[in-house]
């Protein structure tokens, strides 16, 4: 009886045994479990605060380097200490005209401005085979001016500035109409350059003079999207030596043609050439250049502004029209009614200077 008292107490005792060590064992597990959890949620918070961190510095370090790039265009083109005489605009909807932009300013030193505009150009925008797409539609109306999102800038202390652009539909795109109406460009060579896939650039270095109504416009360029360094340099060099048109000492607006005899005037103006004008037949002021010069003659009809060789040694200026073979020279970027004022009221003396 004794034994089997003793049996059932040692058995007793061991149930009791085994059963704390299951207890404890399944606690043990248990505290594991939720520190497991503890620490992958502590982990993945402490990472996520983390990312977010670095995301936030990111977004400040490239604020504050946007900031910086701003600051210093706007700098370059503001601060009148640390402007130059030259200016290079461009308007670039894709990063093409931008490019040959941004060469044209390394080679000549030049202070940058681009044309921003204020709603965007997208691939949509600009699909040329759509009739009604946003350009279509721009181009094909002369009075649309799109809204530039650019920061103004003042044109005091330039003399000459590079204005770039695409060709949109063979014509320069509207926003270039809209910039040149927004600034006075007296007394400042203007050089247009473009680039296309294949149009020349046309009449829109002459449409943007003459929407500009003011600066001594040349004849520009169409570059293709791959202009080498070499072809840019090249141009630009020739471009180097404008010459200007002074009529009884007021500068006037010209938009010279690129051939052999306006190559040889500017030899004869380097130095400064003057010439005594005479008015003849109510349409005309005509004056010796001194020296017979290159003349390729055409049967011409004239225009108030047009500025022509007669006889390959006299220039003359219109301000009213005439029909007979001339060497075209340029044209004067003024109103018929400014031009009368010029050059109707007895003769006139004019000087030619290259800049």
């Amino acid at each position: 009886m004794r034994r089997s008292r003793l049996l059932i107490g040692v058995l007793t005792c061991l149930v009791l045994a085994l059963g704390l060590t299951a207890c404890g064992k399944g606690s043990s597990e248990s505290n594991t479990e939720n520190s497991t959890e503890q620490t992958v949620n502590t982990t993945t918070e402490s990472s996520t605060e983390s990312t977010s961190k670095v995301t936030e510095t990111e977004q400040k370090e490239t604020a504050g380097s946007e900031e910086e790039t701003s600051s210093a265009t706007e700098s370059e083109t503001s601060n009148p200490e640390s402007r130059k005489d030259t200016l290079v605009v461009v308007f670039s909807a894709t990063g093409t005209t931008k490019s040959i932009a941004e060469k044209i300013a390394k080679y000549t030193d030049a202070d940058y401005y681009e044309i921003t505009a204020a709603i965007p150009y997208s691939d949509e925008d600009r699909d040329w085979t759509n009739s009604d797409s946003r350009c279509t539609k721009e181009q094909n109306d002369t009075s649309v001016r799109p809204e530039i999102s650019s920061e103004k800038i003042s044109l005091d202390g330039y003399t000459t500035i590079y204005i770039g652009y695409p060709i949109w539909f063979g014509q320069e795109p509207r926003i270039m109409d809209t910039f040149v109406e927004s600034y006075n460009f007296d007394g400042i060579t203007m050089i247009p350059f473009c680039t296309s896939g294949s149009s020349g650039i046309g009449s829109s270095g002459k449409n943007l003079a003459a929407n500009a109504g003011s600066g001594n416009w040349v004849d520009g360029k169409r570059f293709a999207g791959n202009a080498t360094e070499e072809e840019i340099k090249e141009w630009v060099d020739s471009m180097g030596n404008q010459m200007l048109l002074k009529i009884n000492g007021t500068e006037v607006p010209v938009i010279w043609e690129s051939n052999d005899s306006i190559k040889e005037l500017k030899g004869i103006a380097d130095g400064g050439l003057t010439i005594e004008m005479s008015m003849y037949g109510g349409f005309e002021q005509v004056g010796p250049i001194g020296k017979s010069i290159i003349s390729n003659d055409e049967q011409t009809t004239t225009s108030p502004g047009d500025i022509v060789l007669y006889s390959g040694n006299q220039i003359v200026i219109f301000y009213g029209s005439n029909s007979w073979a001339y060497t075209r020279l340029g044209k004067i970027d003024l109103s018929e009614e400014e031009l009368r004022n010029l050059l109707s009221n007895g003769d006139v003396t004019i000087t030619l200077t290259l800049h």
